[in-house]
């Protein structure tokens, strides 16, 4: 079973509006309100692809029991720890020619509430594989993500990680099964600007080399992605443009999507890029995770190649 691990979610409100002008209230078009955060999305992404999973999370009042309610609605368990404070709401502005994000940093959380994720974690018995997404809360321990996975793979499970440069990089020598870093991260956690097929072979090498297993590395608005298994390169780009409405939920997407196929097969490198690049490109075409409607038609319009060694 696939666990997900949000320790920072949100209330996530998309607004589609004028041009922003300084000192001047405007209308928005819409507004859109959904349940958010980076593990949370992963789950609602491999439950409409059918697929069951285990959302954990640190949630916090009225927009906490929100994220808590959604989660459940749309099919998927969830165990949630109960912190003081509010969930946070994170807004995001898209005047049709660009996208604006103002995100919020969320309620703290104290070391019994980490303890409480701790004893969850060891009383799961369908445990094979914690993926865990996000940023962190405030007053968070500074070895708590470091004994998220120790206590996941104490009990023999597999980690994925998508973090934030700083975070991922302390983590690299714990030998995580995959990470999903994109080109920025990449850049600030080993130093390689990534412009060409050379440049994504030393970033990638660099990453093995610090004890990860498995790569993931995605261009953002490039609409490429790069995967490596410290042996072989693959390469993967979508030959079809897409018209943005929100970025925020795509690359989470595209990560449950690869997720789906390669982790029963890991030899299905070429099927399981397609499908994360085209899921992603779809989700970035709507407000939250939309409906996945273009995802097989858009799957045979990407490409991959495996780069020469």
């Amino acid at each position: 079973m696939f666990y997900t691990l949000t320790a920072n979610p949100a209330v996530d409100m998309t607004v589609s509006c004028p041009p922003l002008v300084p000192n001047e209230n405007i209308r928005s078009f819409s507004a859109s309100y959904t349940a958010n955060g980076k593990g949370l999305d992963v789950s609602f992404a491999l439950k409409k692809f059918g697929v069951d999973s285990v959302a954990l999370g640190f949630f916090a009042g009225f927009t906490g029991k929100y994220v808590v309610d959604e989660t459940m609605n749309m099919g998927c368990l969830c165990r949630p720890v109960w912190i003081d404070g509010v969930t946070r709401i994170n807004s995001y502005f898209n005047d049709g020619q660009s996208e604006h994000g103002i995100l919020n940093p969320g309620p703290a959380i104290t070391p019994q509430n980490e303890q409480e994720l701790f004893r969850i974690l060891d009383s799961t018995g369908d445990l094979d594989c914690l993926i865990v997404s996000g940023s962190l809360p405030p007053k968070a321990s500074k070895d708590f993500l470091d004994k998220v996975v120790a206590h996941a793979q104490d009990r023999g499970a597999d980690v994925v990680l998508d973090l934030s440069s700083d975070k991922l990089k302390t983590l690299c020598s714990t030998h995580p099964l995959l990470i999903k870093p994109n080109h920025h991260e990449m850049r600030e956690i080993f130093g390689v600007q990534i412009d060409t097929d050379d440049d994504a072979r030393r970033a990638l090498a660099l990453a093995h080399e610090a004890g990860v297993q498995n790569v993931l590395l995605t261009m953002g608005s490039r609409g490429s992605a790069y995967f490596s298994n410290g042996e072989d390169i693959w390469y993967a780009k979508r030959e079809f443009n897409i018209k943005l409405v929100s970025s925020v939920c795509a690359g989470d997407c595209t990560l449950a999507a690869f997720l789906l196929k390669w982790y029963k097969d890991r030899d299905n490198v070429e099927e399981s890029l397609k499908l994360a690049m085209a899921t992603g490109a779809n989700v970035a075409e709507s407000v939250g995770l939309g409906d996945f409607g273009h995802v097989d038609e858009y799957s045979k319009r990407v490409t991959v190649r495996k780069l020469p060694r």
